[in-house]
């Protein structure tokens, strides 16, 4: 791993969410091995052991702690612990994340409830928890959002709902907060895990074949999560305000805000679908699970 600029990195104190697995471990190695201290918050207490385990085999300084972010009292008692223990806190880099897939015309309103606990009000509260620490320390913010973020795309709508609120928020911050806290939204595609191929298999059952895949069927290569981890941690030495890897889908953006129809019909070529003509039968429409919430 290219080691980027140690001297700016050593014994910053650096907060990765969710950083036991996926992106989130890439994320720790890339700052450990710069000299960060490094704490990672998750829920699966053996993850973290071993996590913690491997990275002081190889000399980093790393802790973790077992945290529900998604619960107030657990975030503000885990917060309180870690600034009382090091004073302050450099780098929050917010990964905690997780998708769906499901037609929007039999979504269930937990579904979305359930992404915007995790996804987002968990990243809110996390940020809310250290931000005067961060500011005084004219530290780094880092959201973990996505392309699905800035444009919609079909079968994700609870995860593409959750993940365009993590974008406002972050332009929030970067619009208000003061000038030495930097602020940047990476926006990566889908990256590549061991999982990719069954991790929907379930809950994609009535819809089409892509669906299951990384993305949804995204037209792109699946990133490695380590090349991710270098560009956002070189993202935080250039302060950018934004990281979209790959960087072609900003096209689709900038063409997609010109004009909304347009880029409906960009993303449906890009998917191989369409918009319906006619609604399905009502059978279609009820819930796939007996005991899933009413629609609203």
């Amino acid at each position: 791993m290219t080691r980027g600029r140690p001297t700016y990195w050593h014994q910053k104190v650096v907060l990765i969410t969710g950083g036991s697995a996926g992106l989130g471990r890439s994320l720790v190695s890339s700052f450990a091995s710069r000299g960060a201290r490094v704490i990672v918050w998750a829920r699966d207490a053996a993850r973290l052991d071993h996590l913690v385990e491997n990275g002081r085999q190889h000399g980093w300084e790393i802790e973790g702690t077992s945290v529900d972010i998604t619960d107030d009292r657990s975030v503000a008692k885990a917060a309180l612990e870690l600034l009382s223990q090091y004073g302050r806190l450099d780098v929050l880099i917010n990964n905690v994340g997780k998708s769906t897939r499901c037609d929007v015309m039999r979504s269930q309103l937990e579904q979305y409830r359930d992404l915007m606990e995790v996804n987002f009000f968990g990243l809110v509260r996390c940020t809310l928890a250290f931000l005067p620490s961060l500011v005084e320390q004219g530290g780094h913010v880092v959201n973990i959002g996505s392309l699905a973020g800035k444009t919609a795309w079909p079968f994700v709508g609870p995860y593409s709902t959750s993940k365009f609120a993590v974008t406002a928020f972050t332009q929030q911050l970067r619009l208000e907060t003061p000038r030495p806290l930097h602020v940047m939204l990476a926006c990566p595609g889908p990256i590549r895990r061991t999982d990719s191929g069954t991790r929907y298999q379930q809950e994609s059952e009535a819809l089409p074949e892509s669906a299951k895949r990384p993305g949804a069927g995204a037209p792109m290569k699946g990133l490695d999560p380590d090349f991710v981890a270098q560009r956002i941690v070189r993202g935080c030495e250039r302060r950018q305000a934004e990281l979209i890897l790959p960087r072609w889908p900003r096209l689709l953006f900038a063409l997609g805000q010109l004009s909304a129809s347009f880029g409906d019909w960009m993303i449906h070529r890009l998917k191989g679908t369409s918009r319906p003509n006619v609604a399905p039968p009502l059978s279609v429409l009820e819930p796939a699970d007996e005991n899933a919430a009413s629609p609203v």
